[in-house]
């Protein structure tokens, strides 16, 4: 088996976080889900691969997807160790992944096949009883079956899962154990940042607080979604009913996108409007209107 570990650039920590943390994606189509899975294992341990040299390793073409062999196989080839575990039917999720606790703690991760084996995550950590999940694709609505006309467009999602809202992905499916091997003081050095590479620890108000969704989108948006140090073009915003909405940024020669709230509680709308014309006093027309409680999460692309 060849060695493949001299394709992997290292990035040093802390030096290297920002182009780790801005570097997950989402997967380029609906093959490449084993690609973008393995790609965001590597970014844990602050390493990175184009996808287009991991879909030409695993013959994702060839393929029509990636195997489980293919993928253990590949992870082997880039000097990961990997461990195929089946967990055990009377065990419940909370108990397995305990289990796991002293691997996550060494820079190990998993990658399981969730939706009934048809599509690859990456799960990076089990803090206080929540799993973070990388998933490439970020379709949690489930319409492909009820909709097959429907045209989803891959997009890219952090989630933060308590072990009740894991199983309801129907997740235990050919999981891969993956230990660091000749990475580990690399993934080690990492370790004290994944939980923010996974979007599991949000900032907090100066009361301590955490954050509210609204409140986190806003900073996210005015922070990031105008800098042009960042690659971030459009917001995405997750309504609870399953549905979503898209301001993008560049739509309109570059116009910022601003972000506000009126109202509180259940009576709480969030704003989103382009701010190009404020400057020369016209009027800033609102792109979307919503009620803050039928939020369920938002994402910067």
């Amino acid at each position: 088996m060849r060695d493949l570990s001299q394709l992997l650039t290292v990035h040093p920590f802390p030096s290297g976080y920002d182009r780790i943390r801005r570097s997950f994606a989402r997967q380029p189509d609906l093959q490449t889900c084993g690609a973008a899975a393995i790609r965001h294992g590597l970014l844990l341990g602050g390493l990175t691969l184009p996808t287009s040299t991991l879909e030409a390793i695993l013959e994702i073409r060839n393929n029509e997807g990636t195997t489980p062999a293919a993928l253990r196989t590949c992870l082997r080839r880039f000097g990961l160790e990997t461990r195929q575990l089946r967990k055990p039917r009377r065990q419940s999720t909370r108990e397995f992944l305990d289990s796991l606790a002293a691997e996550f703690a060494q820079g190990a991760f998993l990658l399981p096949c969730i939706r009934d084996g048809e599509h690859w995550v990456c799960l990076g950590a089990w803090l206080d009883g929540r799993v973070g999940l990388v998933d490439s694709f970020f379709d949690r609505t489930g319409k492909v079956k009820s909709d097959p006309g429907k045209l989803l467009v891959p997009g890219l999602g952090f989630f933060s899962l308590s072990a009740d809202e894991l199983d309801a992905l129907d997740w235990p499916h050919f999981i891969t154990l993956v230990r660091p091997g000749i990475w580990g003081r690399q993934y080690r050095a990492w370790l004290k940042a994944r939980p923010a590479l996974l979007r599991m620890q949000l900032p907090r108000q100066a009361d301590g607080r955490p954050l509210t969704v609204v409140q986190a989108i806003r900073d996210g948006a005015h922070q990031y979604l105008d800098d042009a140090e960042y690659s971030y073009r459009r917001l995405h915003l997750c309504l609870r009913q399953g549905t979503s909405v898209t301001v993008w940024a560049e739509d309109k020669a570059g116009e910022p996108v601003g972000v506000e709230t009126v109202g509180s509680g259940n009576e709480e709308v969030i704003i989103v409007r382009r701010l190009g014309g404020v400057l020369s006093r016209d009027p800033a027309v609102p792109e979307i209107i919503l009620r803050a409680n039928g939020l369920r999460a938002g994402q910067l692309e």
